[in-house]
């Protein structure tokens, strides 16, 4: 039951704001790339995705504003899915519009004036996002990484001089603060996107892209996105692979006679940290991550991180045996 810091396996839970066409529901689309994307479409809006640049190989769509089907498709997600999955609820603020529409029919005529909603269908209300906000939850600690996509508003209090600006909110209840790691602006401008924190601050590892950076591929994730030198320092090494392969001699079918087999020109690594390298260069995008934790995630397993050379060897096996098992019929043939 009881696990070591280094073993916990937690995912991660954002909030996307944002405009009308800001591009919210391509951006968390396209956010990540290894396992599969859940998508949970509250909007039916979710056929708008295809064809769209950059997102997710593998997606898998529901479409319902039931909070049944919700909590059932958040089940299912469990014991389908495994950690590393990337799941996407677009949006929360239609989930909330609906939970307070079925309040107000069962309301009547005995609402509040202001509300419209009287005590009763408060809890109600209150209650079933609670139900949501809990199944999505359970998903993070399951090691999955949770997108909700909210609609933008602008909240105001009002006092003896008027009505107060507050500033920006995600349309849905007062508790969605509490939930999210961070809750994302997402702004365009033409071609161009940006995400700035809002309500709630990011991660330490957003506060090196500053406040305001640009919303491209993993910036929901900046782990996935490797430092300039090791950008570079990866790039070269894909190259030098890509010329070994192609300086290697054709494999001889079966009962041909064929030169002598040359000696190959890729080099074993030199030491671990040359494995390390290696390994994420070739298989990063495979796993979704250049971190021990995204191969322990996909490989489902709780293994230390290799400090040899053999070790990381194993490692690259393992993942190649994982993707031939993921990998569907047809293509595996």
């Amino acid at each position: 039951m009881f696990q070591r810091l280094d073993e916990l396996q937690t995912g991660s839970l954002y909030i996307l704001t944002g405009q009308p066409g800001a591009g919210k529901s391509h951006l968390a689309a396209s956010a990540r790339r290894g396992g599969t994307l859940w998508v949970l479409d509250t909007e039916g809006a979710a056929q708008n995705l295809a064809g769209k640049t950059g997102i997710h190989r593998r997606i898998q769509v529901m479409q319902s504003l039931s909070l049944k089907a919700l909590v059932g498709a958040m089940d299912e997600i469990r014991g389908l899915g495994k950690p590393g999955d990337t799941v996407l609820l677009d949006s929360i603020s239609k989930v909330f519009q609906a939970m307070r529409a079925y309040a107000q029919r069962r309301a009547g005529a005995e609402t509040d004036r202001k509300t419209g909603v009287a005590y009763d269908e408060h809890a109600s209300i209150n209650r079933n996002m609670q139900a949501v906000y809990t199944g999505l939850t359970e998903l993070k600690q399951a090691g999955f990484h949770v997108v909700i996509i909210g609609h933008l508003g602008r909240k105001y209090r009002a006092d003896s001089n008027g009505l107060q600006d507050e500033g920006l909110r995600v349309l849905a209840d007062e508790q969605i603060a509490y939930e999210a790691d961070a809750i994302l602006l997402v702004e365009r401008e033409g071609d161009e996107r940006t995400i700035t924190p809002i309500i709630k601050p990011p991660r330490p590892a957003h506060l090196k892209l500053n406040k305001r950076y640009p919303a491209t591929l993993a910036t929901l994730y900046p782990e996935l996105v490797p430092d300039a030198d090791k950008a570079k320092g990866r790039q070269a090494e894909k190259a030098r692979v890509r010329e070994a392969e192609a300086a290697q001699p054709a494999v001889p079918e079966a009962g041909e006679a064929g030169p002598a087999p040359a000696a190959t020109t890729v080099q074993p690594p030199r030491d671990p940290a040359e494995a390390e390298q290696r390994f994420f260069t070739r298989y990063g995008e495979v796993i979704g991550g250049d971190s021990w934790g995204a191969v322990q995630s996909y490989l489902r397993s709780r293994a230390p991180k290799p400090t040899t050379v053999e070790g990381w060897i194993a490692a690259a096996e393992a993942v190649r045996d994982r993707s031939r098992q993921d990998m569907p019929p047809a293509m595996a043939a």
